[in-house]
């Protein structure tokens, strides 16, 4: 006795049965993905149970995004199930991200709304630093670091070179971390207080020098004097030690000559005015992001050293009065 005849369905049976158009059905046969178990003497195809069951696991992959070369190799036994699902998360994770810096353009451009012109810029702005190209991404830091460049009361050549300095390159690709990174990256530049802490911290009265003062020189000495201060603000020295009011006389003259200042009452009650204004906590953090995104580490703060100094300059001018 001859054992029964596997039942075959027509395609338009296979359609009806799983709800996937006969057109996508033909198209998967058609590449190989979903092969036919057999033809009529018309050639018309015919699928087994077991593809049928293979046509609704294709289904949910494809519903899952996965592509239809990674659901070929799950197939084909060339993919392990656990990897592909691995994939898929690590697309879905990103899926997310994106959504969520779409979010925050959209409630970025709301809090503009009041202002029409305002919004349509903001939106354009955003649009153009979430782009997923790296030339808009890079673009859109330079040009942000320029503007702040051009709008700083600075001598020329420091101009110069920092707007040589302040080409910055996007990485190809963003991690995860990076694209929160690069989320909050928009944000900062985007915000109004961001660019006046960044003016502020290159107040006038630090780069106002009649002569051509050499930048990195400048930046060194000053570099020196505040490590010096974060060591002796982290070591607890009291303001009133020998070493911290070296130190601070030490910046009064470094900054007097910077500047080709007199170093009189007035002056240091203006550097004490604008140097106690000069947190820089939006400047850190932005620096701190750029080096993520960069792949570099975090640049130190050097905050409880310039906390040293503002503080230094206000017990100058208490014991002056």
């Amino acid at each position: 006795m001859s054992e029964p005849q596997e039942k075959l369905y027509t395609i338009g049976a296979v359609a009806k049965l799983t709800g996937v158009p006969i057109k996508t059905i033909r198209y998967y046969t058609d590449i190989g993905l979903l092969p036919a178990t057999d033809r009529t003497e018309a050639r018309f195809r015919l699928y087994s149970t077991a593809a049928i069951w293979q046509l609704q696991l294709i289904r949910v992959l494809r519903q899952l995004e996965f592509s239809l070369e990674e659901i070929r190799a799950i197939i084909g036994g060339n993919l392990s199930v656990d990897t592909a699902i691995d994939w898929q998360l690590e697309a879905v994770a990103q899926h997310i991200n994106r959504l969520q810096r779409v979010q925050e353009v959209l409630q970025q451009a709301k809090e503009g709304s009041q202002q029409p012109e305002q919004s349509i810029h903001t939106l354009y702005e955003l649009g153009l630093a979430l782009s997923e190209n790296v030339a808009d991404r890079s673009h859109f830091v330079t040009a942000k670091l320029h503007a702040l460049v051009e709008q700083a009361n600075l001598p020329d050549e420091w101009r110069r070179q920092l707007l040589d300095h302040f080409t910055w390159q996007s990485p190809e690709s963003l991690t995860t971390q990076q694209i929160a990174a690069w989320t909050e990256v928009v944000r900062i530049l985007n915000d109004p207080a961001f660019s006046e802490e960044a003016l502020r911290f290159n107040s006038p009265a630090l780069h106002q020098a009649s002569r051509q003062i050499d930048i990195d020189e400048y930046n060194q000495q000053a570099l020196k004097l505040i490590q010096q201060a974060q060591s002796a603000a982290l070591r607890g020295e009291p303001l009133e030690s020998k070493e911290v009011q070296a130190l601070l006389w030490d910046w009064i003259r470094f900054v007097a000559a910077s500047t080709q200042q007199a170093i009189t009452p007035a002056f240091v009650q203006d550097l004490s005015a604008k140097f106690s204004a000069s947190r820089n906590d939006l400047m850190q953090r932005f620096w701190t992001l750029m080096a993520a995104l960069s792949g570099r580490e975090a640049p130190p703060s050097y905050q409880e050293g310039l906390d040293l100094l503002a503080a230094g300059l206000r017990l100058l001018i208490a014991q002056q009065a």
